[in-house]
């Protein structure tokens, strides 16, 4: 059960847009050989203030996988138990009905519960939007 970050929540990343109105930021993680169950991998940062309002996951991985789509509080809050096709496999996740607004920066994560192979060899991508307001900048 190991943690992993992907390219857009690493260090010194933040999502690059106007602290008000909507902004987009995809990030990306190649698996290495092998994977296990219930791997954690921050997918990109959120900042105090975003609302989500569409997040989306996809995969170029050649096994399929069930993944959980959260952040670091709830790692299901916007997806549970999806199931990533083999090759292009995708996830719409779930808004819930009251926004989520981020009271701190957090990240938003996948979590793969299981796969079909223990190499998946790919890649796993995940594009959120979310919006801002002046209050959270």
């Amino acid at each position: 059960m190991a943690t992993y970050t992907a390219n857009a929540a690493q260090a010194g990343v933040q999502p690059k847009g106007l602290r008000v109105g909507l902004v987009a930021v995809t990030g990306f993680y190649s698996f290495p050989t092998s994977q296990s169950a219930n791997t954690t991998i921050q997918m990109v940062k959120v900042p105090q203030g975003a609302t989500p309002v569409l997040i989306q996951v996809a995969n170029t991985n050649t096994g399929d996988s069930k993944i959980g789509v959260g952040d670091g509080n709830n790692n299901v809050r916007f997806r549970a138990a999806a199931t990533l096709s083999s090759g292009q496999g995708i996830a719409i996740c779930t808004i819930p009905a009251i926004p989520y607004t981020y009271s701190v920066d957090d990240t938003i994560d996948i979590v793969v519960s299981t796969a079909s192979e223990t190499t998946l060899s790919g890649a796993v991508y995940l594009t959120a939007i979310f919006s801002m307001n002046i209050e959270g900048s």
